[in-house]
């Protein structure tokens, strides 16, 4: 039963510790969502194949950053 308590424990100071960073992504998420219009993304990142792929990859590779 210890163990259990302990893992929630350690659980729950994680998500403390990542909430700050939770909430900033969402807020940006938001902010973009309201910004950006879908049609420049949609032109951008919606005809071809591989023009649009590569856009998207490096768009997406300072995400995880």
């Amino acid at each position: 039963m210890t163990f259990f308590i302990n893992l929630m424990s350690e659980v729950w100071n994680i998500l403390l510790d990542a909430s700050f960073f939770i909430l900033l992504g969402i807020v940006i998420a938001g902010l973009l969502k309201v910004s950006l219009n879908p049609n420049t993304i949609l032109e951008h990142l919606g005809k071809g194949r591989f023009v649009s792929v590569v856009k998207a990859a490096f768009f997406g590779v300072p995400l995880p950053l």
